[in-house]
Order: C-alpha cells, then structure tokens, then sequence
C-alpha cells in the first residue's frame, strides 16, 4: 500500500509530539484565561519575584503577578496573533498570486516587481514602519505583520498558479465555459491549497516570533497586558538576580516556534511524497486495411474544396509562434459534418498545437495567426479572429476537447458528477433534477457501466479507461459540432484503446460529430480517420484520404512514416526504417524535410514547395510526380511493405 495513508501510519515520533503540542497550546489559549486562579494583571507586593512553589507553579514577576497565569494569557496572545497574521496574509496575497499568474502577461510582470520590492525588506522593519504609520498595540502590529509576509505568500500563490493554469483539466474546464472566477476559485485554488497551508505554518510561526519582538520593544501589546514578549521585557529588568524569570516566556516562544516548524516540515514532505498512480499502456501499433467504405474516396480531391456545403470547421494560413520556435507555419484544412480528419506526425510536428489554436486554448507567449479559423453553426458561422474572452467561451461552447491524458484532464478534488454539472449548467442545464439526469444520459451514451455510482467518484478513484470515457461525455454534454480529440488513447493500455477508438467511431457516426484527431499512431489513424493531413516541422507536407495514403503516399515523410510502423508479416516482425539517430536543424530555406530526405536535389534546399494536387493528393515536395514510394498493402497473409520501384 503506499499513498497518505501510509505515510501518516509511519509519522515519526516527534512530528506526533509537535501536533500534540499544538493541541495542548490550541487549548490553553482557548480555555485557560478562564481556569487560572489569578488576575494576569494584578500584583502582591508582598511576593516580588518568587521562585517557583505550591501557590505560584512558575513564580511570581517584579510587580508580584503570578507567572504562569501571564504565560496562559500570552499563550491566547501568541495564538491571536499568529492567526491575524496569518490570515492577512492568505487573504491578501494569495488573490494577488492566483490572479496575476492566471491571467500573465504585462499585469503579471507590474505586480510581482511590486511584490518583489515588498518582500526584500524584512518583515519586521516593514512591520515597524507600517507601525509607525498607523500605531501600535495587537492589533495594529499584527496586520501590519500580515501585509508583510502577504508578499511571500503571494510569489509562492502566484508561482504556483502559472503551473496549475497548464493542467488538463483547466484547459477542459475552459472550454465547457467556466469562466475566469470560476476557475481560480472552484479549481485552481482548491488544488495549490496542500502548499498555501504549509507556507502557513511558516508565516504562523514567523507571525508569534514578530510579535514578541514588537512588544519586547513596546510596539506590541501595551502595558500592563500579557504577552510572551512583555514578559520577556520585564525578565530582561532583573535578569542579572533573577535569571529564571526569562526561562518560561522563552521556553514557550521556542518550544511552540519549534513544533509548528516540524508540522509544517511534515506537512513540505508529506505532500513532496504524494503520487497518484495512473493505469497506462503501450499499444503495439498494426495499421488496418482501410475500411471498404473509404475506398471510393481514394481519388477524391483534397486540394480544391471550395463549395462544400456541410463544412463544419474552415481554416486557412494558420500560424503558431512561441518566443523563439514557429510551431506551426500557413496550415490550410478543413472539417466536414461527420468526417473524421486526422493529423498525423511525429513529436514536435505541431499537430497539438494546431488542434489548441482551434480551441483557443493557447496562451501567451503563444502567438496565433490565421487568415480564416471559422466555424459553421446553426443560425450562422463565428470566427476565432479578433474574439475577445468572453466571445471566446461563446466559441468553445461549441466544440468538445479530448485530452491525451484522461486522469489529469478532470480535476482531481471534485466528483465526476460535479464536474458533469459544471459542463451541463454552461449549456442552460438548471435543476438538480435535469443536470441529474443528462448526466446519467452522458455517461451511460460513452458506455460507462453503473453511471450514477460512477458520478459519485473521484477521478483517482477510476481507471484510466473509465476517465477517458468522463471526458469525452463532459466534451459532449454541449452538444458540439466539431470534437476534437488530441492523443486520446496514448496513456491507455491495448483492450481500452480499442474501446476509446470504438466508442469514438460509434459517436461520430450516431451523431454526425466533425471530428478533429490528433494521433502520432498511424494504427489509430487508419481505424478512425476519414482523411489524413501528414505534419512535419509546422507544415503540412500531404493531405489525402486515409485509404490513399496508406496504399500510395506522395510524399517522402509520409512514407518513412508507413514504413516506421512495426508490424508482423508471416511470423516475422519488421522493425521501423525510420532513422532517429540524427538530430536534424530545420533549414531555414528550401524543403524542410530536404536534410532527411534521400530523394532529395539541390534545388530542395533552395525554395520551400507549396501544397499541391498531386495524383489526389495535397503534396509539398516538388518531386513528387518522379517517385513512387513505398507504401503499405493488404496483401493475403496480412499488411505487407510494397517498396519503391
């Protein structure tokens, strides 16, 4: 067994004696002023500084008050003090953090300068001269404690903010349409919550340390009030004849510092030490013979669409820049009412990042450009240029999004059920009743066996089989028109991805979704794809129908792809002829593919080709009517290579 369970079976000793601690201080702040036989502040000057005895456990002080009471009432201060300043601090810089990193760009960079200046100075010389600006006593010194360390909190909130608003499931959560609110406050700020209370215990201790060295100095509490410092600062009178008045507010600031830091150091290794373990396999990849229906497609023109009417997604010239990387450069394709298009490509092709631009989903640095991104809907079409935000979400909320990765697609707090209903109430969905109940329609449409317990789960408590069938039911519960499905049977092991790649075929068939797959697994491609666009650096280098490509490729890349696939023929398994051993520039001239390729001529690598109809296929490669390549075929005893002639 291993997980939190474990680790807090096996909590040390003095981790369990610090929380023990903590405790017993919770309760004597909270209880003890009131069972203390004392006054805190009224004195005998006939017992002046006794030791300790029956009547006074830990002595009495200079003006004759009883010790221990003093230090129960300096406990309450201790602990006021620490709570005030830390909740300050949560308060004010943790909604600075989440925002400023959420949102980036140039506010992020203003502020944090800011922060960065506030938390240079040291927390007590800003504590003073926000003391001095506004007065002394308790109150005072601890929110002007709280504003100091607010800065620390709010790097720490912020960094963590620019690592959460990465994960998958904020990016799903942005397209069922939650908006800027809603996704700091239901799901990034729920998940960065494991470090805010470490930093806590942090700025808590640092809080009760500030605090008795303010009214050590008099610009804490006020006299003749209690607290661990005041005490320090009447010791500090007659230490020379009375060093043992020092020790009890001494001990119990370094005692109650100490045991907060080992909790908060349990809690730093506890959460390092978190893993979730998440089912995954390989697939060993076998392209399938094209299916008979798609056959007839084989000569159909790929280049030329103009004037088809059921075109659900339309894109021309589309362009991704990152700050030093083009990932993808003038992409033209589009996608029809029930087709399935598919972009294939190694690593670093650009598909997903063609696919996120589709979706809105990039976010600076992403530069994105196009000459069209449109979608045909009912009552019109909407184009993705010049949206601002909130005309974005209008756009997502037609289009579905299937991540590779179906565990960290859903956000790991919440129930499948929540997260369904967060989907259902973007589209009009406002009962309980009727999110219910759509709900249950959804999981049980994905083939989801037992759905109403199935919402009841978290997304660590399913499989990744399971998760992946939830995220393609929230992807549908607006009803899209075009579904877009990155990687989305990668992390699944052999038996799950041939369910997701039924399930998807049976969905887009029933419901005549356009259908947007990005695969790097051409066996994927073969089963689920319509046609295929081949992408290579940015480019696409050859679009053409599924079953054309599989049996007459056209361009050299998409052929060396054929050829990488393992298969088995006669008993006999053929390993890739891909080369992967040499890490190739991308020219800057030329064809991008001309250092790799072996057909390639000197004017290659002097003007880039242009897509072009080529046998019915879209090529970019100016050779491409020279080469027959080599290619895969069904032959009688299984997929057989056919090489180049």
């Amino acid at each position: 067994m291993s997980g939190p369970e474990t680790r807090s079976a096996k909590e040390s000793p003095l981790v369990k004696v610090a929380w023990g601690l903590i405790f017993f201080l919770a309760g004597v702040a909270i209880f003890g002023p009131w069972l203390s036989p004392y006054d805190p502040n009224l004195g005998d000057f006939q017992k002046l500084l006794l030791g300790p005895s029956g009547d006074h456990w830990l002595g009495t002080d200079n003006l004759g008050r009883d010790t221990l009471t003093r230090l129960v009432v300096g406990t309450r201060v201790a602990a006021i003090a620490g709570l005030e300043a830390t909740a300050i601090a949560i308060a004010v810089g943790v909604p600075i953090g989440i925002t400023v990193g959420y949102l980036g760009g140039m506010i992020d960079r203003l502020v944090m300068r800011v922060v960065d200046a506030v938390a240079a100075i040291p927390a007590l010389v800003l504590a003073i001269a926000i003391i001095a600006a506004i007065g002394t006593g308790l109150i005072p010194a601890m929110l002007a404690v709280g504003l100091a360390f607010s800065a620390s909190v709010a790097r720490l909130a912020r960094g963590l903010a620019l690592t959460e608003r990465e994960r998958l499931y904020v990016d799903g959560a942005r397209v069922v349409g939650v908006g800027r609110s809603g996704l700091l406050l239901r799901h990034i700020l729920p998940n960065i919550g494991g470090p805010l209370v470490v930093i806590a215990t942090t700025v808590f201790a640092h809080a009760i340390v500030i605090e008795a060295s303010l009214s050590f100095i008099g610009l804490g509490v006020q006299i003749p009030d209690a607290s661990w410092g005041s005490m320090l600062t009447n010791a500090q009178r007659v230490h020379r004849d009375h060093p043992f008045q020092s020790v009890p507010p001494g001990a119990a600031i370094f005692i109650t510092v100490l045991a907060i830091n080992i909790v908060g150091d349990s809690l730093l290794r506890r959460r390092k030490g978190e893993s979730f373990d998440h089912p995954a396999g390989h697939l060993e990849p076998v392209i399938a013979a094209p299916r008979d229906d798609r056959a007839k497609e084989a000569n159909a023109q790929v280049v030329n669409t103009a004037g088809v009417s059921n075109r659900v997604l339309t894109v021309r010239s589309l362009s991704v820049a990152y700050p030093e990387t083009t990932a993808v450069l003038s992409a033209d394709f589009h996608v029809d009412e029930g087709e399935v298009v598919a972009l294939v490509g190694e690593s670093g092709s650009g598909k997903t990042s063609a696919v996120m631009a589709v979706a809105a989903l990039l976010t600076p640095p992403a530069d994105v450009r196009a000459a069209e991104l449109s979608l045909d809907i009912v009552g019109g079409e909407i184009s993705l240029l010049d949206m601002d935000r909130r005309e974005q979400r209008r756009w997502r909320s037609h289009l579905g999004v299937v991540f590779q990765e179906p565990a960290a697609s859903l956000n790991p707090l919440q129930t499948v059920g929540r997260q369904m209903a967060n989907a259902l109430k973007r589209v009009g969905y406002r009962s309980r009743r009727e999110i219910s109940a759509r709900t249950i329609e959804l999981l049980t449409a994905v083939g989801l066996p037992r759905p109403d317990e199935v919402a009841r789960l978290r997304p660590d408590q399913i499989s990744g089989g399971m998760a992946q069938r939830v995220v393609i039911a929230q992807a549908l519960a607006s009803e899209p028109r075009l579904l877009i499905a990155d990687e989305p049977t990668t992390a699944l092991d052999v038996t799950i991805q041939a369910e997701i790649i039924t399930l998807l075929k049976q969905l887009g068939e029933r419901r005549g979704l356009a259908v947007l797959l990005v695969t790097h697994d051409l066996g994927v491609a073969a089963e689920l794809a319509d046609r295929t666009l081949v992408m290579y650096q940015g480019r696409v280098v050859e679009t053409a129908p599924m079953a054309g490509l599989v049996t007459a490729p056209q361009h050299p890349y998409a052929s060396e792809l054929l050829l990488s696939v393992p298969r088995n023929v006669g008993g006999i398994k053929i390993e890739p002829m891909i080369d992967r051993s040499a890490a190739l520039a991308v020219p800057t001239v030329g064809c991008v593919y001309a250092p790799r390729c072996e057909h390639a001529l000197p004017e290659c690598r002097e003007r880039e080709p242009e897509l072009r109809a080529v046998r019915s296929h879209g090529v970019a490669c100016i050779r491409a009517e020279d080469l027959e390549l080599p290619a895969i075929t069904a032959g009688a005893d299984g997929l057989e290579p056919r090489g180049s002639q």
